[in-house]
């Protein structure tokens, strides 16, 4: 018992330490003199994976069925698709 209370703490301070690092390296990519929207999409993207990690381990995602996962993934693919939607618009021109 004491040795699977270990390994939880480990891998719950191993996910805090990836979510700190994806914190710090956001803040690192805000200071690049790069264009403003591909820094905005880079911390997007780093957002999102630290969203997954704490869907998966704090929310404990992992272990649930995959049904309760598809409740949880399901919106975010609605999202995507919107996002996809209102993009492809500005490609055609009226």
């Amino acid at each position: 018992m004491a040795n699977t209370v270990h390994a939880a703490t480990r891998q719950y301070l191993w996910i805090w330490g990836w979510l700190a690092g994806l914190m710090l390296l956001s803040i690192g990519v805000s200071e690049l003199p790069l264009a403003p929207h591909l820094i905005a999409w880079i911390i997007l993207g780093f957002s999102t994976a630290k969203a997954a990690l704490v869907a998966l381990y704090y929310m404990h995602l992992k272990q649930d069925r995959k049904l309760l996962s598809f409740v949880a993934v399901f919106p975010l693919l609605v999202i995507v698709l919107a996002v996809l939607l209102v993009a492809s618009s500005r490609l055609v021109k009226l």
